[in-house]
């Protein structure tokens, strides 16, 4: 696993790099929020010596690339994943992309078909659940935020996010708006799009990404499968690797 790097729509992208002599698939990674590529190396190293070239991303803003220079949506980040594939000249894709990761996937292959051959979802982000949290998290970004400038406020601030379940907001000083902008879009529409073949893998604890979020990804995406990994969370790949493994190899092949 080899670390790189690359300027990408005019950002420094960091990536990781496992090639095989001869290998025609490509698996592309995609971490979650507040993650990076580096989380997948447990699973590089369960993979090599596979006829497989693995590639995974550090996102703008995460790792070791560069923070964005605006404020993100989540067009901006499947933009950047395409023309990193460009700029590596990678064919017969295939995307696994875990909780946020698997958004910019959900994008990515809804409009890139040529390029993507098949999609794993593994606890992905990708709907608009709980409204009412949301739109409190809008309403503290924009009438309390200020209050909470003096760092005697910081314990209450962190209560605060905490309660409504804005953590990630909070974690991501440099990319609030970008969060914001992420978490309030609906990919519905973009599921019901994709064609091609897709492995849906959920921990059937999964405390970030509700389980019914697995059963609704599931009705929406036509040439899908559902895994249920039983008495695993949020990192189902990492909490049991042997059966993510396992799934993998058997969905590549």
């Amino acid at each position: 696993m080899k670390k790189k790097q690359l300027v990408v729509r005019n950002q420094l992208i960091n990536y990781y790099e496992q090639k095989s002599d001869n290998a025609e698939v490509a698996l592309l990674f995609l971490h979650g929020w507040r993650s990076d590529g580096n989380v997948w190396k447990k699973t590089f190293e369960k993979l090599h010596g596979q006829n497989l070239n693995l590639y995974a991303i550090d996102f703008p803003g995460f790792g070791g690339s560069e923070n964005p220079k605006k404020d993100f949506v989540l067009q901006d980040y499947a933009e950047v994943v395409l023309e990193f594939m460009k700029k590596l000249e990678l064919k017969n894709i295939i995307i696994i992309g875990h909780s946020f990761g698997g958004r910019v996937g959900i994008k990515l292959a809804a409009g890139e078909l040529q390029k993507i051959s098949k999609l794993i979802l593994v606890d992905s982000a990708g709907f608009v659940f709980n409204p009412d949290k949301k739109q409190m998290m809008n309403l503290i970004v924009k009438t309390v935020k200020p209050f909470f400038k003096p760092k005697f406020m910081q314990p209450l601030r962190k209560i605060i996010y905490k309660t409504i379940g804005a953590e990630d907001y909070l974690a991501t000083p440099a990319l609030q708006k970008t969060f914001v902008n992420i978490v309030n879009e609906d990919l519905s529409e973009y599921m019901e799009k994709l064609k091609l073949q897709t492995l849906i893998i959920w921990g059937e604890k999964d405390m970030e990404t509700p389980f019914e979020f697995a059963q609704m990804m599931k009705n929406k995406i036509k040439n899908s499968e559902l895994v249920v990994f039983e008495g695993a969370g949020h990192f189902s790949f990492l909490e049991q690797p042997k059966k993510f493994i396992s799934r993998l190899k058997d969905f590549v092949n």
